[in-house]
């Protein structure tokens, strides 16, 4: 297992050597994302979504993950 001084070197040698420019530009935004300590406020539109989502979880209406994959795998092939 690495260290974390070894991880942040490897890390950063790994900046140094990309030039796909929208992997950098995805890399900053996950550390702007992890080092905003700002609050999520959650909308009632937000909460009426996850209210129901939970009901329909409690009532069995969902799709299991591997239909799902399966789905999205006949749509890319097609």
């Amino acid at each position: 297992m690495m260290s974390t001084a070894e991880l942040k070197i490897d890390l950063i040698n790994r900046i140094k050597n990309t030039t796909d420019q929208v992997k950098l530009k995805e890399l900053l935004e996950l550390l702007k994302f992890q080092a905003d300590e700002s609050v999520y406020v959650t909308s009632e539109d937000d909460k009426k979504a996850i209210s129901e989502a939970r009901q329909q979880i409690k009532e069995g209406k969902v799709i299991p993950n591997g239909d799902v994959q399966k789905e999205i795998s006949e749509w890319l092939t097609k």
